[in-house]
């Protein structure tokens, strides 16, 4: 079970970095490279410095400290201060931590979607986090180790095949039990604690209580995990990289004195070259989010 020492006693640091994504590949590499193709993280070797932790600490934080800063860093905004799309197609852009906001006529959801061969230099707000809630500050004071990623394992012992689990004492659910008795038909304050810090309670009733959190609290808390940030680019409308089947972004690209002679193996010729050639997507973001350390 994680622990939370590094982040008692917190000092809030409120930082701002803007990021140059750059994703650079042919269709064909990318078709080749399976699900987590065409994507962006930061090295996990510099990822202290990039997103600011490095600059908080008097000394240089080792991997343990940089970790747990970004594990429950507490997004406000997120901007795309310009965009480049050098791809002969349109393309939807995720961002593993922001919810995908922007949907096609297929229900596909996005972050952002970029035109092919266009250069946008109009910043645009992609996610802003209502971080002055009442909730959201509620939870960060009370329970800043956890967040939607790990509700159902932080501080959470499970055992295979079994209808319960040992919650601890300081999880958030411990509150939803303490004025819902009617969840365990007891008062949770006068069941027993095993050595001293841990409740044993049904998994049903357990799932319950963090879907309840969830739904009702946690999606006004912009709690995030960036150690796990990642950019990817998807072709629009859930096509495979170099269909060509009924896909008019692709044989908009080709010429039409090529088109007028009706060769449809020339056509296609034309259309496999371009799947071949290097294109890339350039993205300036900027970040602005809130990160704790010990005092």
């Amino acid at each position: 079970m994680a622990s939370s020492s590094l982040l008692s006693d917190n000092k809030v640091h409120l930082i701002t970095r803007r990021v140059s994504v750059d994703i650079t590949g042919s269709l064909q590499q990318f078709a080749k490279s399976g699900h987590d193709a065409a994507s962006w993280s930061p090295s996990n070797t510099k990822i202290g410095e990039i997103l600011g932790v490095s600059d908080v600490f008097d000394h240089v934080p080792d991997a343990g400290q940089t970790a747990a800063c970004l594990q429950n860093a507490v997004l406000h905004k997120v901007v795309c201060l310009e965009h480049k799309n050098d791809f002969p197609i349109n393309l939807g852009v995720t961002i593993s931590c922001i919810p995908a906001e922007e949907t096609t006529r297929h229900g596909h959801k996005f972050a952002l979607t970029t035109f092919s061969k266009t250069h946008n230099p109009t910043p645009v707000t992609l996610f802003e986090a209502d971080a002055g809630s009442t909730e959201a500050q509620q939870w960060r004071n009370m329970y800043p180790q956890f967040n939607n990623g790990n509700l159902e394992k932080e501080g959470v012992l499970e055992l295979n095949h079994q209808n319960y689990i040992f919650m601890s004492k300081t999880h958030p659910v411990v509150e939803i039990l303490r004025t819902n008795k009617d969840l365990l038909n007891a008062d949770i304050d006068k069941l027993p604690l095993i050595d001293g810090e841990w409740y044993k309670i049904t998994r049903p009733v357990f799932n319950t209580c963090c879907s309840a959190l969830r739904s009702k609290v946690l999606t006004k808390v912009a709690t995030r995990d960036l150690n796990n940030l990642t950019v990817q680019i998807h072709r629009l409308h859930n096509k495979d990289w170099t269909s060509i089947i009924n896909s008019n972004d692709l044989l908009n690209t080709v010429p039409a004195e090529l088109l007028a002679t009706e060769n449809a193996d020339q056509i296609t010729n034309y259309i496999k070259l371009l799947t071949r050639q290097q294109h890339a997507l350039n993205l300036r973001l900027e970040l602005t989010y809130e990160i704790q350390t010990r005092l």
